[in-house]
């Protein structure tokens, strides 16, 4: 069956209202880092304390969350001889950002049912030179950031895929010492490319922002140019306005796509451990060696879904570890299947993914 009308696995959703605020942008002829980059910083860290005024925290919005992840280590002064822990099931960005402030990542494994690492596998690689642990609350699910931070290494909170997402009910990103987040086109809300440092450490902060900023200056050390412009934070506040519809939206489709799959199947769902609340960036679910029947009974009516890391992106194959070492790893990226679930989708859209779950579900649990 050949389907005309496919749907993407992600589409950012761009509503008027923000081609006007960033036309708005534009038109005041201010295109670099200005008044909106200052006023999106505010308003992220304003959303992210939930009004809580103890330990306000204060935010750096830089040029995209690669960038921040590297700004969030040097702010840290973390560099060589020094040990940065990450779980191999995430993106490449996190080796990039280790390797370019000179420290040494050491790579985790995962636990098949969060997709986070444990409290465990982080206390059994800590060494003498262990100075951080990166934790990506992988695709939106969160993980106990204060269990981490009792181990007495810096917990920096990857938070690309997991902005309002909740655990204990504080927001993620809240809770480590410093935080990153990612606006690329395809995270919860967008500035195109973008990213911000955020922490209730204003001193790493204000690291981030010196690094950033280097005319004007009576002292030379070797800086870079990280900044956001202000038509992007114009569309990052648009985007920001609506971060709850957006959440809502989410968590109504996994709702409307559990029932399709009804309460006895043979499908493992990507699930928070503990008192987390996802925010439901995606829809994942472990289907072992029906992996590729359903990936291909789900493109014939039009829907793409993706493998999200395949094993030969988990960061302990790109520096050539054993995989044997990475069990959980190695079972999640083989046998995990991401179905759309953007906030852009149209009602006929979301009803079509429901019917192509139920016909999955009938296909696979049938054998």
């Amino acid at each position: 069956m050949v389907v005309s009308n496919v749907i993407p696995h992600n589409c950012p959703s761009i509503l008027p209202e923000d081609t006007m605020a960033v036309s708005e942008a534009i038109s005041t002829k201010w295109l670099t880092q200005g008044p909106l980059v200052s006023k999106f910083e505010d308003a992220l860290c304003q959303y992210l304390s939930n009004n809580n005024r103890k330990n306000p925290l204060r935010g750096a919005a830089v040029s995209s969350g690669s960038a921040a992840l590297f700004l969030a280590l040097k702010a840290l002064e973390i560099g060589n001889g020094d040990e940065v822990l990450v779980p191999t099931y995430a993106c490449s960005s996190l080796l990039n950002a280790v390797y370019l402030v000179g420290a040494t990542p050491i790579i985790l494994d995962i636990s098949d049912i969060d997709f986070n690492p444990t409290v465990d596998m982080v206390s059994n690689k800590i060494t003498d030179n262990t100075r951080a642990v990166v934790l990506t609350h992988t695709f939106g699910v969160p993980t106990d950031t204060m269990a981490f931070k009792e181990l007495g290494i810096r917990v920096i909170e990857d938070c690309a895929q997991s902005i309002g997402a909740k655990y204990r009910g504080e927001n993620v990103g809240r809770l480590g010492d410093i935080a990153t987040f990612s606006f690329f086109a395809t995270k919860m809300i967008t500035t195109g490319h973008g990213g911000m440092v955020v922490s209730d450490d204003h001193t790493l902060v204000e690291r981030v922002r010196d690094y950033c900023n280097y005319d004007g200056r009576k002292e030379y050390y070797p800086r870079f140019n990280f900044q956001m412009t202000d038509f992007q934070a114009a569309l990052g506040l648009s985007q920001l306005d609506r971060l709850s519809d957006f959440i809502a939206k989410r968590l109504s489709c996994s709702g409307r796509y559990e029932s399709a799959l009804g309460e006895k199947h043979s499908f493992v769902r990507q699930t928070p451990v503990g008192p987390g609340l996802p925010n439901g960036y995606r829809f994942a679910l472990k289907l072992g060696s029906n992996l590729a029947n359903a990936e291909k009974l789900m493109l014939d009516r039009g829907i793409t879904c993706i493998r999200p890391i395949i094993p030969e992106e988990l960061l302990h194959r790109y520096l050539d570890l054993s995989p044997s070492d990475f069990p959980c790893a190695e079972l999640v990226a083989a046998n995990t299947l991401s179905v759309p679930i953007f906030p852009s989708l149209s009602e006929d859209q979301i009803i079509r993914i429901v019917d192509g779950l139920t016909a999955l579900k009938d296909t696979i649990d049938s054998k």
